[in-house]
């Protein structure tokens, strides 16, 4: 007597056949993970963007003749930066600095520190809640025989 043993097979699923509910999970898991890796990668365009900005703004100080006059032009290279339409309500600077061996500002030193406050919805490209600030700051040496 020879029996059929196809009743052993689990016919409930095929071995090696992805469903389309295991392949929506798939696709699911992609876009998340395409949003993230986008995020991530504006997140530091945008970085790297309020450094360039904190440099420039650093060195624009450091060629003035006073720290009110460094400032003054820090302020100045911030406001022409295209960070004003990057940041929500614009970017903000401090300016820090210190002074030479001799007290002056000759051979001192200024720091300059950018923050600019970026909505998470423009770093994703779809609607997302919240901010996220960056803060970067650069300092550059005053030349001391500078006029």
């Amino acid at each position: 007597m020879r029996e059929n043993h196809d009743h052993d097979h689990d016919h409930g699923r095929d071995a090696g056949v992805i469903t389309a509910i295991e392949m929506m999970y798939l696709l699911v898991f992609c876009l998340v993970a395409l949003l993230f890796i986008g995020y991530v990668g504006r997140l530091h365009a945008a970085g790297v963007n309020v450094a360039n900005t904190s440099q420039a703004a650093a060195r624009a100080a450091s060629l003035a003749g006073s720290g009110a006059a460094a400032a003054t032009a820090a302020e100045q290279a911030v406001a022409n930066s295209d960070l004003i339409s990057r940041c929500q309500g614009g970017p903000s600077a401090e300016v820090s600095w210190s002074a030479s061996p001799s007290g002056t500002w000759q051979g001192g030193s200024v720091t300059v520190t950018v923050s600019c406050t970026v909505d998470n919805g423009s770093l994703t490209g779809i609607w997302a809640p919240g901010s996220r600030t960056i803060r970067m700051s650069d300092t550059q040496p005053v030349d001391r025989y500078q006029r």
